[in-house]
């Protein structure tokens, strides 16, 4: 019996960790675009694990003891800095100068992709308790797994940014715009 409840408790913290990295994956492609340095790039890694981290173990306690309206609503503010940032990216892309530009690594535009990428967390995290899922394991599996996926990301964007350069930062712009309107409907679903 012990054996059969740590393997489901196992199962939902990989597959929170999973949902999570994936979402993260997708918007390091986006940024990997730019083709970051090495240092960069773990910057981009640890800030994104962080942001994930921190709205977790903000939405567990919010999710143990208040209510569900404050993480639906948090998940549609991430959706809108999804969607900003991609229009960002996007109109970087479309600029000829390059005259304003924004940086997804470092600074405040750093600071507003790991939100927008960690708000639906504090959704997540507000969950958990319902959900009977162990903070402590959970959080560690999540910073593994989000950190992995944003340099995986990151990688994969670096190759499509050497490849395509400014079609594939506009292109990332519009996916992120794209992924920000997908998960705002599937969330009203």
């Amino acid at each position: 019996m012990a054996f059969h409840h740590n393997l489901v408790e196992l199962s939902k913290i990989l597959v929170v960790a999973l949902a999570v990295g994936l979402d993260t994956l997708a918007i390091s492609v986006g940024v990997g675009v730019a083709r970051l340095a090495p240092a960069a790039g773990l910057r981009v890694g640890f800030a994104f694990a962080g942001a994930e981290i921190v709205m977790q173990a903000v939405g567990y306690e919010l999710g143990a003891g208040a209510g569900q309206m404050l993480g639906r609503q948090a998940a549609f503010a991430g959706f809108v800095l999804l969607a900003i940032i991609g229009a960002l990216m996007l109109r970087k892309a479309l600029q000829p100068d390059h005259a304003s530009e924004f940086d997804a690594t470092s600074g405040a535009g750093l600071l507003m992709t790991a939100l927008s990428i960690s708000l639906d967390s504090l959704g997540v995290g507000i969950s958990l308790p319902a959900a009977a899922i162990p903070l402590v394991p959970l959080l560690i599996t999540v910073s593994i797994t989000t950190t992995a996926f944003t340099l995986v990301g990151l990688a994969f964007g670096a190759l499509l940014g050497e490849r395509y350069e400014r079609r594939a930062e506009a292109l990332a712009g519009a996916m992120l715009i794209l992924l920000a309107i997908a998960f705002a409907v599937e969330q009203m679903l």
